[in-house]
């Protein structure tokens, strides 16, 4: 078992979140062209799961964090993502489908220091377009906030997958699982 991150070091890394973020507020940086993160954060992801933190590491999508899809490619839903206010999530845990990783990770918080976040993960699907999965939780760039974030506490899907599907118009006449009101794990122990 690896142990767990101590709380300075976690805060730490959500202050270097916050910077990388909004202290370097570029397009190429947390926009739809700063797609080259993703390759990055699947390897990171993996490599801190298996030698930092267990929490870093990858772990599957549930059913109930579906909030729908969107009938457009992967990038012109990513466009449309930054057009809603939300930015690329590069230091986010990678999340698999069927052993898949996730495409793309974005989040959106009301300002820099807020204390919560809708985060969305993306994956293409069989139809061209983009299947959505979100959960709303404690944001993971406020330092303050960097323990509760990493320990899922304050997580709840149904929150996610409702405002998701309030501000992007999802399809979601495939959606089967009801979004628990609670963390991703909620009724998986």
């Amino acid at each position: 078992m690896v142990p767990a991150l101590p709380t300075p070091v976690a805060r730490l890394g959500a202050a270097l979140g916050l910077f990388q973020t909004y202290g370097l507020p570029f397009h190429w940086n947390r926009g739809p062209s700063a797609a080259w993160w993703e390759p990055i954060r699947r390897t990171a992801s993996r490599g801190l799961g298996r030698l930092v933190d267990e929490r870093l590491g990858p772990r599957p999508i549930t059913a109930g964090e579906y909030a729908g899809s969107l009938p457009v490619s992967l990038p012109v839903a990513e466009a449309r993502l930054w057009d809603a206010g939300f930015v690329r999530n590069p230091f986010a845990r990678l999340k698999t489908r069927d052993g898949v990783p996730e495409r793309a990770s974005w989040v959106h918080r009301d300002r820099p220091l807020a204390r919560r976040q809708l985060h969305l993960m993306l994956f293409p699907n069989a139809d061209g377009g983009t299947d959505v999965y979100a959960h709303a939780e404690p944001s993971s760039v406020n330092p303050l906030l960097a323990g509760a974030h990493l320990d899922g506490v304050g997580q709840n899907v149904r929150e996610g997958v409702e405002r998701a599907r309030e501000c992007l118009s999802l399809r979601t006449d495939d959606a089967t699982t009801a979004a628990p009101d609670g963390p991703w794990h909620t009724g998986l122990e």
